[in-house]
């Protein structure tokens, strides 16, 4: 049989033991407070970007399917951004679609340089091609979160192809 022998004087931790523990994780805590705040705005303008990338998708499978033109234009240049899907007014049984509107939290993010050939907007035609640009891209930049020291800029290009293409920094600041 064995026995186990615990000696009477050690249980447990002491207070000095638990607050230099303590003293410890609040100060690994603090350094990497800082880390957490740049993971946190480099997910709001990844954030900003993919929404405006997911509504030129919506648009452009929206043009393929009514073989229609549908533009996406862009409501306001300042925060809070907003989209909107424009299509054409189907035949008369069908009821008018309304545009659908997208706006982003005001902190999310600004934008830079939106296609300024065809005044920020974007059209698909019914094949799924971007009606409006010839071989260029349509390139919208944002910028963001608004009111941050250091602003990291993101890309959203549109090819002529009907490509939708997010390009974002190498080097994030």
């Amino acid at each position: 049989m064995f026995r186990i022998c615990v000696s009477a004087g050690r249980r447990g931790f002491s207070l000095v033991e638990l607050v230099i523990v303590v003293a410890l994780i609040a100060m690994m805590s603090l350094l990497a407070a800082p880390w957490f705040i740049k993971l946190n705005q480099r997910n709001q303008i990844k954030s900003a970007a993919r929404e405006l990338q997911t509504t030129l998708l919506a648009a452009r499978m929206k043009a393929v399917k009514r073989n229609q033109q549908v533009n996406v234009v862009i409501s306001s240049v300042t925060p809070p951004l907003e989209f909107q899907t424009i299509e054409p007014v189907p035949p008369a049984p069908t009821p008018t679609p309304q545009p659908s509107i997208l706006r982003l939290p005001p902190s999310a993010a600004q934008f830079v340089a939106t296609p300024n050939s065809a005044g920020g907007t974007v059209t698909f035609g019914g094949d799924g091609r971007v009606v409006n640009f010839a071989a260029t891209p349509a390139i919208y930049q944002v910028q963001g979160p608004v009111g941050s020291t250091r602003m990291n800029m993101i890309e959203i290009r549109a090819h002529a192809s009907g490509r939708i293409e997010v390009v974002t920094p190498t080097v994030w600041q």
